[in-house]
């Protein structure tokens, strides 16, 4: 029997793999890409805000024979501007390589091209220096300032009891915009406007702000306006400089076990009575935002005018256990410190006694 012949069957190729294609950027999509790299660039160090600071206006005196990198390492270094590295770039750009004496005004917001332009084409206005002395009173303050800056004094107190111009010049109160003001030397315009010396003070007051400054507030978890507003406590209290630190130690140890700060120069001032020598009941019992045996935290303004040696005072206070102090009754300015409180009514017992053998009643 002959075999079945069996007929194969055909092979069948296997489809080959597809191969994966490469994701590729059209050309044409890379130019795009340049060109809009290439115009926020030039949007960067043109036209966008190279201002650091916080006031709403910045006064920048620049002297005979500063450069161009002279000019912007001190912007960078006193926080004007945030990037030299722009702002140096716009002025080769611009050609910008002389720069006039004088005393310049530069608003917060402006680019380098507009500051530039501002700088090599603003008209120079005379300025004069003057010299504000240190009056612990902030009325008195306010009127030397205005005398020697030859500004209508009833003009100047309305813009500080403006709640919008205060908040403008960084973000003050009608009562903690008092921080900026604390005596010294100063450059003004000679003919200046009563907005031109506020925005001049906030400046001169974001000067102070350095970097070592603005470190010890940070330890501190105390605002630069905070870090003032107890400094008027501490000065207030003493003039005694050694005692500055240890004072302040108290006020933190204080603020930090959220304890009423019970400061008597706080109730003399909420009373309108700093001249009192003798701290009654009635002091203590107004009703006012001022008045720390009545309320919590620090006031919402300093007390008095802040020299600046007094905030350093502050910022390196000494850490201790001391809640309370009271003064000597040897008339030396010096004070007793105490952890407890009936340490603390010995201490007051004894000077309540050297007043009335005085006859200190008020």
């Amino acid at each position: 029997m002959a075999k079945k012949r069996t007929i194969p069957k055909p092979k069948t190729k296997k489809a080959a793999p597809k191969k994966s294609k490469a994701f590729t950027v059209p050309t044409q999509a890379w130019f795009y890409l340049a060109g809009f790299v290439l115009l926020f660039a030039c949007w960067y160090i043109t036209v966008a805000s190279n201002t650091a600071f916080r006031s709403s206006a910045y006064y920048i005196y620049i002297s005979r024979g500063t450069d161009m990198e002279e000019l912007s390492d001190t912007l960078v270094e006193r926080k004007i501007i945030k990037s030299g590295m722009t702002f140096r770039w716009m002025a080769s750009m611009m050609h910008v390589e002389t720069l006039r004496p004088g005393m310049y005004r530069i608003e917060k917001g402006w680019g380098n091209y507009r500051m530039l332009d501002f700088i090599d084409d603003a008209e120079i206005r005379a300025s004069q220096l003057i010299d504000l002395a240190e009056y612990r009173s902030r009325k008195r303050t306010i009127k030397e300032l205005c005398k020697l800056t030859n500004i209508n004094e009833n003009d100047f107190i309305e813009l500080l009891k403006d709640e919008n111009e205060v908040d403008d010049l960084g973000g003050f109160t009608t009562e903690s915009v008092y921080c900026i003001f604390r005596p010294g030397r100063y450059r003004v315009y000679k003919s200046s406007t009563p907005k031109e010396v506020l925005e001049y003070m906030a400046c001169q007051y974001t000067q102070l702000w350095n970097d070592e400054r603005r470190a010890a507030c940070k330890r501190l978890d105390l605002t630069e306006d905070e870090i003032v507003i107890l400094g008027s406590i501490v000065y207030s209290e003493t003039k005694q400089r050694s005692e500055m630190p240890t004072i302040s130690g108290v006020y933190i140890n204080r603020l930090q076990n959220n304890m009423k700060l019970e400061s008597d120069p706080t109730a003399l001032f909420a009373n309108n009575s700093m001249d009192s020598r003798r701290v009654s009941n009635k002091h203590i019992s107004i009703e006012s935002d001022y008045n720390t045996y009545r309320r919590k935290g620090l006031p919402p303004g300093p007390i008095c005018i802040v020299p600046e040696f007094v905030i350093d005072e502050v910022l390196k206070y000494n850490e201790h256990k001391y809640y309370y102090f009271c003064a000597k009754g040897d008339r030396s300015g010096c004070h007793n410190f105490a952890t407890t409180y009936d340490e603390h009514l010995e201490n007051a017992k004894k000077y309540r006694s050297g007043l009335d053998k005085k006859k200190i009643y008020k």
